[in-house]
């Protein structure tokens, strides 16, 4: 029998998951707490448009993402002054007070899952799930490439 390989993929990711939610139970918001840290890093500058696009999110699932974080008190949305038509997320205090606690377990989470793993490795876990994306999509793997952040490995 043949295995997808989505099998490991989602064990690696609830495993994760579980662990960062655990890390911040003692904060009000189950999920998308990786968002916030997204529109902190772009300034609060991005719209619902443009988070859709870096992201890879339809818009529909993108304004119940943005509804249940605003719900929670994390974000609003602000008529974008140079273009009325677009509407800007902001973050609360609420939100800029969790985002150095999300960031911290994000980096937590990061070092326990490469431990034992060289830089070498992990940039080649990384240029695979690259060129995995690139062999699923339509368009030339130059095209369309996962942006991750460069990882801190001490």
């Amino acid at each position: 029998m043949v295995e997808p390989i989505t099998n490991p993929l989602i064990t690696v990711t609830k495993k994760y998951l579980s662990m960062f939610s655990r890390r911040l139970q003692s904060s009000d918001l189950e999920r998308y707490q990786y968002l916030l840290l997204v529109i902190n890093e772009h300034d609060e500058a991005l719209s619902q448009k443009g988070l859709c696009s870096l992201l890879h999110i339809d818009k529909s699932y993108m304004c119940s993402i943005l509804d249940y974080l605003e719900e929670k008190g994390y974000t609003y949305r602000q008529k974008n002054p140079n273009d009325r038509r677009e509407q800007l997320i902001r973050l609360t205090d609420k939100a800029k007070q969790e985002i150095p606690k999300i960031q911290e377990t994000l980096e937590e989470l990061n070092q326990k899952s490469f431990q034992h793993l060289s830089k070498d490795q992990i940039n080649q876990f990384y240029n695979t799930l690259n060129i995995i994306q690139a062999n699923l999509s339509d368009s030339e793997p130059s095209e369309y490439m996962l942006d991750f952040k460069k990882i801190q490995i001490p």
